[in-house]
């Protein structure tokens, strides 16, 4: 006999939204909106996304001071400090009043999250409160990793999902992308794309961007360097991600794509130094030129029983060459040196 789902409680039920009761802050009913003191509240540690500021924030204290905080907070106990809570959603409405001068507002707890848990959390709540077209670029990033995540874990995180929506109103703002026509089998980029509108191609080159550290992502933030050149640069290893940020902070270096692909190319082929990075950046760097035997210039052709043996007829080409240049870092990466 099969056994019946196990069905997770709504968050409309947790909260009790139908009849919005508040409680005290000493009162621990599970998923009850109630009170708690602001200075009891902390950000949620590595916030990816930046506060309002200027009108906006203006406008959002305005709204609190004349109205107060329509939607509660989602904040969870922090493990070892009795009393104090993590807030996961509604950091920007926490700040607005704190700066209209309230001492409380309301949240409700949601306890026992897994680290991945609390920080879908904490980027879909930022999403559904404003558009995906507010967000810079390292936002975006960071939202679709996390989406991108859950959706190859399925199951919980999907339905974690579905419940912070619902507490939001949130059901509305778009169509369910999951969806497809029976016998259509879609990767989970193209599923991540669906949900946000964007093409796969462009949710791939947005977790490329993701791999970036913090400080080159706020060159691609600014637009000093462009989103496709972001991507090249997300193949240079950790170290060399942070030589480039210090010859761009203590030169006036510009990269174009072309400097980005040498130097990922670079990477690749393990001959990318400080010395040689910064012959590509000031323009100095010759490339040795290519005999018109190598492959190169031919190229490689993989038989079509090595293919088989390796990757499914589902697969697209950029998804083989992907899988096929991770393997290639992993064995360089673990190869004896000579």
């Amino acid at each position: 006999m099969t056994q019946p789902i196990k069905k997770l409680t709504s968050l409309d039920d947790m909260l009790g939204l139908s009849g919005f009761s508040e409680q005290s802050e000493d009162t621990e009913k599970e998923g009850a909106v109630k009170e708690i003191d602001i200075e009891r509240l902390v950000p949620f540690q590595n916030h990816p996304f930046k506060l309002y500021e200027g009108a906006r924030l203006d406008d959002m204290v305005r709204s609190v001071k004349e109205l107060g905080v329509l939607s509660p907070l989602i904040v969870r106990t922090i493990s070892g400090r009795f009393g104090t809570y993590e807030i996961l959603a509604g950091h920007n409405r926490w700040n607005a009043a704190r700066e209209a001068g309230l001492n409380k507002v309301p949240v409700v707890v949601m306890d026992g999250l897994s680290e991945e848990e609390a920080m879908l959390i904490v980027t879909e709540t930022n999403l559904i409160q404003r558009s995906f077209s507010d967000l810079c670029h390292s936002e975006r990033a960071c939202v679709l990793a996390k989406h991108y995540e859950a959706l190859k874990c399925q199951g919980k995180r999907m339905s974690l999902i579905d419940e912070v929506k619902k507490l939001l109103n949130a059901d509305e703002i778009r169509d369910e992308a999951t969806c497809c026509p029976v016998g259509t089998k879609l990767k989970s980029s193209d599923i991540t794309g669906q949900y946000y509108d964007l093409s796969g191609r462009t949710v791939a080159r947005y977790l490329r961007i993701h791999e970036l550290i913090n400080e080159l992502k706020e060159f691609i933030d600014s637009e000093a360097i462009c989103l496709r050149a972001g991507v090249e640069l997300s193949y240079l290893s950790e170290d060399n991600q942070i030589y480039l940020v210090d010859f761009l902070n203590q030169n006036a270096y510009k990269i174009d794509m072309q400097k980005a692909s040498e130097l990922r190319t670079l990477e690749k082929r393990s001959r990318l130094d400080k010395a040689t990075m910064e012959k590509v950046l000031n323009g100095t760097y010759k490339p040795k030129k290519v005999g018109s035997n190598s492959i190169l210039k031919k190229g490689i052709k993989l038989k079509p029983v090595m293919i088989k043996k390796y990757f499914n007829e589902e697969q697209s080409q950029e998804e083989v060459e992907l899988e096929i240049e991770k393997a290639l870092e992993f064995y360089y990466q673990h190869k004896p040196k000579e």
